[in-house]
């Protein structure tokens, strides 16, 4: 975020400042060089009494709904949040007042392009839902008569989330540069990633796609579906489905026979999307999931979605392999064909904390402790040494967990693991498979005999750059953020200067050209660009006034 942008928000970055003061984290800002003025408010006494991770949620909420949105979606990455922060972001709740329909209706007609009363009969205009992002109506199609939920995305919501998140980006980054403490938790990363997922949900056509995607390649329709959605109505800002009519898990009053199927189909279809299809629901907790008259599961709410790739998918099988044969060299050696981060890592170190979490879980793993919790560590310990992983891995651990806990609702003997067996044989099945073993190699074969017929090709146009002097080298300087800010700072004040001399020297001449011999100071007001010369003389003297005081109050080394 450059200076200029911080200036254009800076209405809201003192609102941010003056929030993280009062919680208690005016040391860190106070390395910032920020306004005094904006530091220099007391430390309610509440803060003082509560640990740093209900101070962090406490500021959150405090922020407003972008700020707990963030909050709820760094909740999902363990592998770059401690886990007593985890557990406190997860008590997170967007506690927004709904927006007036009148304001909402004026989003409704422009995604439309017209009145929606045109498409819409029994629209309900009281929201059934609101969040930081949208808020959902209940209305009726009318040409077809079928009752549907419309998701209208809040007005200008985008436009103050994404300053938020440049305002985040800009602290965090000062932060990063200057407090050396925290430098190995990459905040500037961790921002980038949670800041890109947020934007993500602000397109509602995402979520409809999830939703249809998963319709057309799930294979249990008559046991677990996600609500109809009408392309037609869905954009950016407008999301128009299916109307569920159903209960939660945890308010169903269903016979035990009937509660322990629903439970198995849950666990069944979330492994099947993990573990099989590699695309996956990523939140499936209670309030996402409803159980429909006709004993089905549906799954709402598809904003949050993973990916896994054939070799990701490969690579769980292995890891939960390494964590049930308890080996903490094995589970290390698995990160490191996965990791995406070039730093260097020490594996002793690494496998010592493997080995430790593993004992924790080892009297517990077969007796029926979720298989996600361990996963969450794991990933917790890797990106702590430097293994980071794609962010899907953390989403799959949270699915794992929210069906587990929506499983023991409906059945307290729920156990995942006997769900989880048969999907991960199948999927070894699929790996080792002869047929599809030598596939592989015979795609890998074409893929390198391909790049071997392009080198001789590829050498030849190098040293054509070479010899042309096409070649380049690019450099890139780190660690000179400072320095970039006091040279832009020490150029601010020239240009100033050189204006304020153009201005004096200019009326100088403009007064001397009209004014009257032997004037008196009434003279020289007496016509207009004596007059403006005037004017001019008495700015020049108030911006040279600024500029000496600039100099004195930050010292001439900025």
């Amino acid at each position: 975020m450059k200076t200029l942008d911080l200036l254009s928000n800076a209405v809201r970055a003192k609102e941010i400042v003056t929030v993280l003061v009062r919680r208690g984290f005016g040391d860190i800002l106070a390395e910032l060089g920020l306004p005094k003025s904006w530091l220099s408010h007391f430390v309610p006494q509440e803060s003082l009494n509560q640990n740093i991770w209900q101070r962090i949620r406490g500021t959150l909420e405090d922020l407003g709904p972008t700020f707990v949105k963030f909050g709820q979606v760094l909740s999902s990455r363990p592998d770059i949040a401690p886990e007593p922060l985890i557990q406190e972001l997860k008590k997170l709740r967007s506690q927004v007042k709904p927006v007036p329909f009148e304001e909402m209706q004026a989003v409704l007609h422009a995604e439309l392009s017209c009145d929606y009363n045109e498409h819409f009969s029994d629209f309900n205009t009281i929201p059934v839902a609101c969040g930081s992002i949208g808020q959902v109506y209940k209305a009726t199609l009318k040409e077809s008569g079928e009752p549907v939920a419309v998701k209208i995305q809040r007005p200008n919501i985008k436009k103050a989330i994404k300053a938020d998140i440049e305002i985040i980006g800009w602290i965090v980054k000062q932060l990063h540069e200057k407090v050396e403490d925290l430098r190995p938790y990459e905040l500037p990363e961790v921002v980038a990633s949670v800041g890109k997922g947020i934007m993500e949900e602000l397109d509602f056509s995402i979520e409809a796609n999830n939703a249809h995607l998963f319709n057309l390649i799930n294979p249990y329709k008559e046991e677990v579906f996600a609500p109809k959605v009408y392309t037609d109505f869905t954009c950016a800002r407008l999301n128009v489905c299916e109307w569920i009519e159903g209960v939660s898990p945890s308010d169903a009053k269903l016979p035990d026979e009937e509660a322990k199927r629903l439970a198995r189909v849950g666990g069944k279809s979330v492994f099947h999307q993990i573990v099989l299809s590699g695309f996956f629901h990523a939140d499936p907790h209670g309030g996402n999931i409803m159980i429909t008259a006709d004993g089905r599961l549906c799954f709402i709410d598809w904003g949050l979605a993973g990916q896994l790739t054939r070799e990701m998918r490969y690579f769980l099988a292995d890891l939960f392999s390494a964590i049930a044969s308890n080996d903490p060299e094995k589970v290390v050696r698995v990160a490191m064909l996965m990791a995406m981060g070039k730093t260097r890592v020490n594996e002793t170190q690494l496998e010592k904390e493997v080995g430790f979490v593993l004992r924790q879980y080892q009297s517990k793993f077969g007796h029926g402790e979720a298989i996600g919790n361990i996963v969450i560590d794991l990933l917790f310990v890797f990106g702590q040494n430097g293994i980071h992983l794609a962010r899907d891995y953390s989403l799959l651990a949270k699915a794992i967990i929210s069906i587990e806990e929506v499983g023991m609702t409906l059945d307290p003997k729920f156990d995942i693991r006997t769900i989880a067996k048969p999907f991960l044989q199948k999927l070894n099945k699929e790996r080792w498979n002869p047929i599809n073993m030598v596939k592989a190699q015979w795609w890998d074969f074409q893929n390198h005999f391909r790049r071997l017929r392009e080198l001789p090709g590829e050498i030849q146009r190098f040293f054509r750059h070479l010899e042309d002097g096409e070649i380049k080298i690019r450099m890139e300087h780190t660690g000179i953020a400072e320095a970039g800010e006091v040279f832009e700072a020490a150029t601010n004040r020239m240009v100033l200067a050189i204006i304020t001399a153009f201005m004096l020297l200019s009326s100088a001449i403009m007064v001397a050209a009209t004014a009257p011999d032997n004037p008196d100071l009434l003279d020289l007001y007496s016509s207009l660009p004596s007059f403006i010369g005037m004017m001019g003389f008495k700015a020049s003297i108030v911006f040279g006034i600024l500029i000496m005081w600039d100099i004195v109050r930050h010292g001439r080394h900025k």
